[in-house]
Parts: C-alpha cells; structure tokens; sequence
C-alpha cells in the first residue's frame, strides 16, 4: 500500500482561531462557550486548558474548579468559517485539497512522486509554513500521511499538538491492534458499550473476531467494520 492521503488536523480548532486574533489570549488556558454563562459547557478548549483537565462538555463551573485562570470566550461561528477558507487556501498553495471532512479537517490525495515519503513530508511542512504565514502561527495542525483515509486520521491523532506522523503498510498491525474500539467511526457511547461486552476493546480483537459475534450488531457492515479494524479502507479520496 503506497502512500495516498495526507490528512490535516487543526488542533483545538475554535481555541486556537481565538487566539490568533486575540493576542492577549496566546499561551493561556482558553475555553470556547455558547454563552457565556455558568451553567453552559466548553465547545472547544486549547491545549494549555486541556493540559488541566478541561475539554469539550466540561461544565463552565467545573472548569473554573480544574483551571482557575481559564479565560472563557463566546463562540464566533462566522470567523471560525472565515478562517477555515483560508486555511483552506494556504493547504491549497502547496496541494490540493480532494476533501473537506469538518471544519477543522481536510484530505489531500498524493499521486505520483508525491507518494514517496520524503516528498509527503516535504509537503507536509511547506503547508504549516504556509498555514503559519498566510493565516498564523497559533493556526497549528496535526497531520497524518498513510495508505487510505482511515490510517491518515489515526496517524493525524498520534501527535498533537502540531504533529507529524506517517505510517506506511509495515507499522499498520502495529499501530492499530493496541487502539480501543472507539477510534472506529460508528463506535461510540452507545455501540462501543455492547461491543465491550463480548470482551472485545481494541482493533485487534475486533480484526480477530468471529463474525458471527458481531453481526447481530452490525448486520451487512460487519465485514466492513473488521476490514477498518485492519487499516483496509477503500474510500476515495475524492
């Protein structure tokens, strides 16, 4: 499997676009909120917030109990928007972008000599270089270089913040049988539970399973759950 997808990650999206306009909040514990009221929740928080135990759904009260010098800044959903085209831009100078995932994340397909590793990293820098200056530089990303979009994300989520990770078809069992089930979309708080009860936790068990155990769970996608579990994603980038 040649190398096809690098994937960026912005981190800690709406803390970090707060204080890249607002210097004064660069460096400090910042939490995102609806309003700004005590009994409302943090809908992003930043790195130094979450270094004190505060991340998204922790409580305004609750949050001030873990990290008494937080500031708290009210959501501007339209310069979170605003930012995103730009930074969508500056990857867009460096390599195309084939996907836009959230707000906050997007896929770009590698083809030709752009799948050779050193030229994905070299790629991978010129794009925070050009995040850094055409937007700034509290705009930091996590990016993920793999075979397919589901190794490109997981590689995004190994380093944060502001990392760098490539994973080639070697470290796939590696990389993936120790993770718990939950890094499976689809696998939340409600499913990953009925999961969890049959003794099955990381990819690894779930790869291994009989199918048969899983699908009066997940019926006609069980094949395609375990084939995720082993890092076979066949989805286009496009």
């Amino acid at each position: 499997m040649p190398l096809r997808v690098l994937y960026v990650d912005f981190n800690s999206y709406f803390a970090s676009v707060e204080q890249q306009m607002r210097p004064e909040l660069r460096g400090r514990p910042v939490a995102v909120v609806p309003v700004l009221a005590e009994t409302t929740c943090c809908i992003a928080a930043s790195y130094e917030a979450k270094r004190c135990g505060v991340k998204t759904g922790t409580l305004v009260s609750e949050s001030r109990k873990l990290c008494p010098d937080i500031r708290f800044v009210e959501a501007r959903p339209a310069l979170y928007v605003e930012l995103h085209h730009k930074l969508v831009e500056a990857i867009e100078s460096c390599l195309h972008v084939e996907r836009v995932l959230s707000i906050d994340e997007v896929a770009c397909r590698l083809t030709g000599s752009d799948c050779r590793r050193e030229r994905a990293l070299s790629l991978a820098h010129q794009i925070k270089r050009a995040v850094a200056g055409r937007v700034g530089g509290e705009m930091r990303s996590s990016i993920g270089i793999a075979p397919n979009v589901f190794l490109a994300k997981v590689a995004s989520d190994m380093e944060k913040p502001d990392g760098l990770v490539v994973v080639q078809e070697a470290d796939v069992r590696e990389l993936l049988d120790p993770l718990p089930i939950r890094k499976l979309f689809g696998l939340g708080a409600t499913t990953a539970p009925k999961v969890e009860a049959l003794g099955i936790y990381t990819l690894a068990d779930l790869r291994q399973a009989a199918p048969s155990r899983l699908r009066p769970l997940f019926g006609r996608y069980t094949d395609r759950l375990q084939q995720r579990a082993a890092g076979i994603d066949d989805r286009p980038v496009i």
